[in-house]
């Protein structure tokens, strides 16, 4: 349903998309996971055909965006990072003037503008003017101008960005209730977001894709390595530093300086020398250990490894 193949942008003297590629098949939610700067938004406007490659190609329902961009386009519906909101119009006004520019024939607009709102809980607040909306209500309006269509593809870009807590939890169950009704691709740099709403993850990092799967397929490459967390006494900063220079450890991160701690990582293949390196560098500088303990794998620690 969404085909994306050697997308390459350049920005003046910045790369800012090497050789992107994924698929995502119909019916399904696919997380776009990075950090800020990766390259998400990048890559979706051009899907969307907001802005063009320096190669590549990418298709939406086997149009490509830049060869037919009529025909994929009105096969997408797409939420930017910046919703396309008019504050002064009510909410059913605008998601009327969202159909039409979707070119939504007449006898089917109200019904569609209606199923739009009740899909997305707006009935109640339909005659209401967006700029009076609370920020959750309106991005829900800019979810509405996205699907009123019926469009077979989503693309939404940061789509619980500036939320509250429950205002994501809200926004989140409504994007999985559109599922199966549509195929969707949302970026995130959140990833217990992505792991909650998506079936599969794509993951970004400085523009260029360097994992993706099924959640279970990412959750087992967790469990392919060790997670150690260290709480010593003294100079955890320059420990970190030490570790950092062991060939075999990967992902070394302070995750709490004042209590002397720090994580690292070790391959399940590594081998004991590797064991004696670690006990070397913390005797040998005096650090003081306090504790050393396995941790428990999770996606966070697959996402951390492959980004730093």
């Amino acid at each position: 349903m969404i085909e994306v193949n050697g997308l390459t942008k350049r920005f003046g003297s910045i790369q800012a998309l090497r050789d992107v590629s994924f698929k995502v098949e119909p019916g399904q939610i696919v997380g776009f996971l990075g950090a800020n700067g990766a390259g998400k938004t990048t890559t979706m406007d051009i899907m969307c055909g907001c802005i063009g490659a320096d190669s590549g190609s990418a298709k939406i329902a086997g149009f490509d965006i830049m060869d037919q961009p009529l025909e994929a386009k009105r096969r997408l519906g797409y939420l930017p990072d910046v919703a396309p909101l008019h504050l002064e119009m009510r909410v059913a006004d605008y998601v009327t003037f969202a159909a039409r520019l979707h070119k939504v024939p007449a006898v089917q607009l109200r019904k569609q503008v209606d199923d739009a709102l009740d899909r997305l809980s707006l009935g109640d607040v339909r005659h209401r003017l967006v700029g009076n909306l609370s920020k959750g209500y309106r991005q829900r309006v800019a979810l509405a101008q996205a699907i009123v269509h019926n469009p077979e593809v989503l693309i939404l870009d940061e789509p619980t960005e500036g939320l509250d807590p429950n205002q994501i939890l809200h926004i989140r169950e409504l994007i999985k209730s559109l599922a199966g009704q549509h195929t969707i691709i949302l970026s995130s740099h959140i990833l217990s977001e992505v792991q909650n709403t998506c079936d599969r993850i794509v993951i970004i990092h400085n523009g260029v894709v360097v994992q993706q799967g099924s959640v279970e397929e990412l959750a087992r490459q967790a469990e392919a390595g060790r997670i150690y967390r260290m709480r010593v006494a003294n100079n955890v900063d320059q420990l970190a530093r030490d570790l950092g220079a062991i060939n075999q450890l990967s992902g070394v991160r302070l995750t709490d300086p004042k209590n002397g701690e720090l994580e690292f990582g070790l391959a399940k293949a590594a081998d004991e020398q590797v064991i004696t390196e670690v006990s070397k560098v913390v005797v040998n500088g005096s650090y003081g250990l306090r504790e050393l303990t396995l941790k428990t794998h999770s996606l966070e620690d697959v996402f951390f490894q492959l980004t730093h």
